[in-house]
């Protein structure tokens, strides 16, 4: 059975351009909510705009809780930190779908946000997603580098012993 990996629009994007959306595809089973696929709806390779059509590959999750949602604003706001719709649906869908499911993202605050909110074991770089694949080349940008996921994850961690300790005192 694939794993179940939920991506977010900028690596759908990114995999597109980079010609890796299939392999990805094969290797796991895609999920993405209702926002990111309007949010991924085209990419860029060499000057050309080229629509991104993934519906029928893909699980789309359409329905996200209210109350998931409100968590996540909350959270983003104590953490201080300016999350995107396409992200705070996914992170809210962390909290409501199978445990099962994995958010694959690029974006430095929403992987922030996954520690601050004690969900970093949920989560996955693009590199890291790419690599379970055998893709082994260094064409990835630094954005999908584990290094630098892991580096947010690290800094979203200290967010959440120093302003998590702030508000309970």
């Amino acid at each position: 059975m694939k794993k179940l990996l939920l991506l977010d629009a900028d690596v759908v994007i990114d995999l597109h351009t980079l010609g890796l959306f299939d392999r990805i595809n094969k290797g796991f089973e895609i999920h993405i909510t209702k926002t990111i696929l309007d949010e991924a709806s085209y990419f860029k390779r060499g000057g050309a705009r080229i629509k991104i059509d993934i519906r029928d590959r893909v699980t789309v999750i359409e329905n996200v809780a209210v109350e998931h949602l409100q968590t996540v604003r909350k959270e983003a706001k104590e953490a201080r930190l300016g999350i995107d719709p396409g992200e705070m649906e996914a992170i809210a869908c962390l909290m409501q779908e199978d445990e099962g499911l994995i958010f694959c993202t690029c974006d430095q605050a929403a992987i922030k946000l996954l520690a601050f909110m004690n969900l970093e074991e949920r989560s996955v770089s693009t590199e890291k997603a790419l690599r379970t694949t055998g893709y082994q080349k260094k064409n990835l940008y630094p954005r999908h580098w584990e290094k630098t996921f892991t580096e947010c994850i690290r800094e979203g961690k200290a967010l959440r012993i120093l302003l998590k300790k702030l508000t309970e005192t």
